[in-house]
């Protein structure tokens, strides 16, 4: 659907309240991430020099958690003058999506290794092996986290709009839209 020299941009009209529930939402919930993630990407770093794979595969997850946090934090500029822009919450959405399922991969295959040095006799401490366990459940949790508040709230669902008195119809940009200040 193209609304005039924009074929590409479509809206949602957002209420005042909603506007700040999304950008309150998009910042409070991408926080969490983009503290935890360094944090866990300088621990995963004193693992076991046997866990290379471990430590690679997490070193990722903790990566993409931060751009994962970053991602979030930038869907609050889908929002503005009380117009919601679809295009951006897109943009915001589908990388979201796309980073929990690798990170659900990575997380999984992490394990793989760490299964084989638990159940086998190995040069690794078991300390090591123990604290590897932990990463990869709140990296990813936190990346889920990040994709379901994306999810609810870039767009937001019709029975959210209707929580706010607002209708869902997809109308052109705004007025003021494209306009030089």
């Amino acid at each position: 659907m193209g609304f005039g020299p924009f074929p590409y941009v479509s809206f949602v009209q957002v209420s005042p309240q909603l506007e700040r529930r999304i950008r309150s939402s998009c910042a409070s919930r991408s926080v969490p991430s983009l503290i935890v993630a360094p944090i866990i990407g300088i621990i995963v770093l004193f693992l076991d020099g046997h866990l290379m794979f471990v430590k690679l595969l997490q070193g990722l997850c903790a990566l993409f958690l931060l751009v994962s946090g970053s991602y979030l934090l930038a869907g609050r500029s889908s929002v503005s003058s009380g117009y919601l822009n679809l295009t951006v919450a897109a943009q915001v959405r589908r990388p979201l999506l796309a980073l929990t399922i690798v990170e659900a991969v990575l997380s999984l295959l992490s394990y793989v290794p760490l299964l084989v040095h638990l159940t086998e006799p190995t040069d690794v401490a078991t300390a090591s092996v123990v604290v590897g366990i932990f990463p990869p459940l709140v990296l990813f949790g936190l990346s889920f986290v990040n994709y379901r508040v994306a999810r609810a709230l870039l767009p937001p669902s019709a029975e959210i709009l209707r929580q706010y008195g607002l209708p869902a119809r997809v109308v052109g940009p705004p007025p003021d839209f494209g306009k030089q200040s």
